[in-house]
């Protein structure tokens, strides 16, 4: 199995309108970085999970063109903004895809953007929290996330976990995730902040699940991508676009 960062930006991307770089090095292509989905591939069998406003782009860079289903993690923008590109794409290909989504995110989809999530060419499918849902070989269980005022779904597939835009976990979502191998923790902000977790608590967290690996993504303008691979213990290391996680299964 294999995961694909195509993005690892926050929310105004990298370098944004206003921030520019921030207080990353300018000069390190690593800091470049596109709003946040990865890509799962195992098997042959290819997952997306969020659809970024450059996911088209994202898309292209890895050269993919098939896709077997798309998870959603949250309504905002920067995860949701580049869902026609995918089905125009899904079109041209004259298939359907199965689209996984909490049930208030997938009203709001058919409320606001029903000329896409209308579309024959896009399944909708009702995430559940804690209830596993299987694509193809398979098994994806939805985790329960506080994301400021909203819900987000954290997603644990075998002993990888890939939580996104969380700020708390309730006590059911952490028994879900012990023995995770894998976390690719997304998010991450210096400061404590309504949204998201902060660095120190997030070095809390992976102390508290004790993860072999974590990977951390949706970061931005403060945190320049050498600086934290200087200041953080070996087994955390930041994301940048492109990148490839190879795991065991």
């Amino acid at each position: 199995m294999k995961i694909t960062i195509l993005g690892s930006g926050p929310s105004y991307g990298m370098p944004s309108l206003t921030r520019g770089f921030g207080e990353c090095d300018p000069d390190e292509p690593k800091n470049v970085r596109f709003r946040s989905a990865i890509l799962l591939s195992d098997k042959g069998t290819q997952i997306l999970f969020d659809t970024p406003p450059e996911i088209r782009l994202q898309l292209l860079t890895i050269k993919n063109r098939k896709l077997d289903a798309l998870c959603y993690t949250h309504l905002h923008y920067d995860h949701t903004g580049g869902a026609d590109d995918v089905n125009k794409m899904i079109q041209d290909q004259g298939r359907s895809l199965d689209v996984y989504a909490q049930k208030q995110d997938m009203d709001y989809f058919k409320k606001h953007q029903a000329y896409i999530f209308k579309d024959k060419y896009y399944h909708l499918h009702e995430v559940k929290f804690y209830k596993s849902f299987k694509v193809n070989h398979l098994s994806i269980l939805p985790i329960k996330q506080y994301h400021d005022d909203i819900l987000s779904v954290g997603y644990r597939i075998g002993n990888i976990a890939y939580s996104t835009d969380v700020r708390t976990l309730d006590e059911k979502s952490w028994q879900l995730l012990e023995g995770i191998d894998t976390w690719i923790l997304g998010g991450v902000a210096y400061k404590e902040n309504k949204k998201h977790v902060s660095m120190d608590e997030a070095l809390h967290w992976i102390e508290k699940l004790q993860p072999k690996r974590v990977f951390l993504t949706h970061i931005g303008a403060h945190m320049d991508y050498k600086k934290l691979c200087q200041k953080l213990p070996k087994n955390i290391r930041p994301c940048y676009d492109g990148m490839v996680i190879n795991i065991k299964t």
